[in-house]
C-alpha cells in the first residue's frame, strides 16, 4: 500500500494500519505465533510495525523485518534466563523470525530506570516516539498501542521521547538514526532534535 492509497483513508486510522498488516502474510504468521504462546500482556513493537508503516508511506517495497521484539510483563519471574529460553524455543518452533522476547518487569535493570509497571509502561520508554508502538492479536482481532500518539508515525518523524531529549541522551537517539540508516531507507524522514 503506497502513500496515495493510505491517504484515501483517514491517515491516523487503525483501519489503514490493519489493511497494511492483514495484507502481509509474514506479519500475520508472526502475530499468530505470538498469540499461540500467549505470554502475559504481550505486544510486538518497535520496527516490526514502525518500519512497515514508514515503508508504506514512502512507497518502499519492504522485505520483512526479521527481528521481532515480543515484550510481555511478568513480575513473578524476572530471570533473564527465562527470556533467553523463550528466544531459543521461539526460534526453534517458529524459525521464520528472529525472536527477541523480553519481560518488561526486568528491563529497568538494563536501562537503569525506575521499574516499569506494565508492558505498556516499558514500551513507552523506547527511544523514539514512532518506535513506542505495538500490535497484537486478540482472538483474531488486531489491537494497537500508541504510547505517544500516531502523529510522528504517520508524518515520518523520528523524534526522541521526552526522557531522551537531554544533552546526554540525545546522542543515543542520533546514533540510532545514523546506525540504522533511516534516512537512506526513508528519504523523507524528518529527524527532530539534532
Amino acid at each position: 500500500m503506497n502513500l496515495n492509497e493510505i491517504m484515501k483513508h483517514h491517515i491516523n486510522s487503525e483501519q489503514s494500519i490493519t489493511q497494511i498488516i492483514a495484507s502481509d502474510s509474514w506479519m500475520m504468521d508472526v502475530l499468530n505465533a505470538a498469540e499461540e504462546v500467549n505470554l502475559p500482556n504481550w505486544w510486538i513493537g518497535a520496527g516490526f510495525l514502525r518500519n512497515k508503516i514508514w515503508d508504506a508511506i514512502e512507497g518502499v517495497e519492504s522485505a520483512p523485518t526479521r527481528d521481532v521484539d515480543l515484550v510481555y510483563f511478568n513480575a513473578n519471574n524476572i530471570s533473564a534466563e527465562t527470556d533467553w529460553n523463550f528466544d531459543v524455543n521461539m526460534k526453534k518452533t517458529y524459525p521464520f523470525a528472529e525472536w527477541e522476547i523480553r519481560n518488561q518487569a526486568r528491563m529497568h535493570y538494563k536501562n537503569n530506570s525506575v521499574p516499569f509497571t506494565s508492558t505498556e509502561d516499558g514500551i513507552s520508554s523506547w527511544v523514539e516516539t514512532a518506535t513506542c508502538i505495538a500490535v497484537r492479536l486478540n482472538k483474531g482481532s488486531l489491537e494497537y498501542l500508541f504510547c505517544h500518539g500516531t502523529d510522528d508515525l504517520f508524518n515520518l518523524v523520528a523524534r526522541p521521547i521526552p526522557a531522551f531529549q537531554s544533552k546526554e541522551r540525545i546522542k543515543i537517539f542520533n546514533e540510532r538514526v545514523d546506525n540504522k540508516k533511516w534516512k537512506d531507507r526513508w528519504p523523507n524522514l524528518k529527524v527532530m532534535n539534532r
